[in-house]
């Protein structure tokens, strides 16, 4: 535990870039290259997160970390004691990055060489300017991933109405921007559970 709270100290105080740890908060000490990252806030992880990373991991043959970022662009920063409380929530052989890298053209520069896992919603996010801070472009997003050779893997979800599968269709990317993207097809993987429905529920 001592040592946990002294990374996130040296976290909080950009001494570090990350750290890895699991549910018994433990520190590894590991360089993240070649891996397959799923990033949340993970309030509460569920058996469709789980699902997903292994899946992702197995389709690509690369290593898998979960990752937790500190800050967030619309949500409020994640105190101690909750990211604590989430943390405890994952199997004790899952490893959690904890950063407090919010957006993936940072992600990009300390996590090389990786594939993020996003949702569809994410993917969205991602091609839409509107969610760029002052004087950035999507250039500047995707030549970042390009020198870092990062790329996205795409999960689909079920719409609102609980009737229509929906997932990023890449005819309608533009052309400097769809190899960046690989798209998981609803035959592939499909679960249909969020934590938003289970924080509803309570469950």
């Amino acid at each position: 535990m001592k040592s946990f709270i002294h990374h996130i100290e040296s976290l909080s105080n950009e001494k570090i870039d990350y750290f890895i740890t699991n549910s018994d908060l433990n520190i590894f000490h590991e360089d993240i290259e070649n891996s397959v990252i799923l990033s949340g806030s993970f309030n509460p992880v569920h058996d469709g997160h789980m699902k997903l990373l292994n899946y992702s991991s197995e389709k690509l043959k690369m290593n898998k970390y979960y990752e937790i970022s500190l800050s967030n662009v619309d949500k409020d920063d994640i105190q101690i004691e909750e990211l604590i409380k989430r943390i405890k929530k994952f199997n004790t052989d899952e490893k959690i990055i904890i950063s407090k890298s919010s957006k993936f053209i940072h992600k990009s520069k300390i996590f090389p060489k990786s594939c993020f896992i996003v949702g569809y919603d994410t993917a969205i996010r991602i091609l839409d300017p509107s969610y760029l801070s002052s004087g950035e472009s999507l250039d500047d997003l995707f030549n970042a991933l390009g020198k870092n050779s990062c790329t996205f893997l795409v999960a689909g979800r079920i719409d609102a109405t609980g009737s229509i599968f929906e997932n990023l269709e890449l005819n309608n990317l533009d052309f400097k921007y769809k190899d960046y993207f690989k798209i998981i097809s609803e035959k592939d993987f499909r679960v249909d559970v969020s934590s938003t429905d289970m924080r509803r529920h309570d469950i």
